[in-house]
């Protein structure tokens, strides 16, 4: 596995059991405030996963030399609302059990991938979900006070 992506999967790691952590904590309590949507920790796990499903999606695309699944329509605001709306049935071990598997499937995706076939896309693609977006709302629930640890 090329250096840099070993890096970022060292990173991911990181990220991931720092933030996983903090949503167990928080259960039902709203961990993201105004001027974001509220969301509790059920609604960031169920959020990672379709984010974590859909990047992991377009690795997989290109590494096989198809096109990617279009984004979903509308702004990143308008997605996220919309899908929240969609899993609001969910119950945080159904949100807590997509988010992972979701997590497992990129990890697995990533480190099965040859040498040989890293392109600059797809390192661009390896990085999409990752630790930069969970470091975001990790940062984002520690700065509203809301570190249930």
């Amino acid at each position: 596995m090329p250096e840099d992506i070993e890096a970022m999967l060292q990173r991911d790691e990181s990220e991931w059991r720092t933030l996983i952590s903090i949503l167990d904590a928080a259960g039902d309590t709203v961990v993201h405030e105004p001027p974001a949507p509220p969301w509790n920790a059920r609604d960031v796990y169920a959020h990672l996963a379709r984010w974590i499903a859909h990047s992991t999606d377009a690795f997989e695309a290109h590494r096989e030399g198809r096109d990617p699944p279009p984004d979903p329509p509308g702004t990143d605001d308008e997605v996220n609302a919309r899908w929240q709306e969609e899993d609001v049935s969910l119950s945080f071990a159904q949100a807590r059990e997509r988010a992972h598997a979701a997590y497992e499937r990129r990890l697995s995706m990533i480190t099965s991938t040859a040498d040989e076939t890293w392109t600059n896309v797809l390192r661009a693609t390896a990085h999409a979900d990752g630790y930069r977006h969970y470091e975001s709302h990790r940062r984002y629930i520690e700065s509203a006070g809301r570190d249930a640890r």
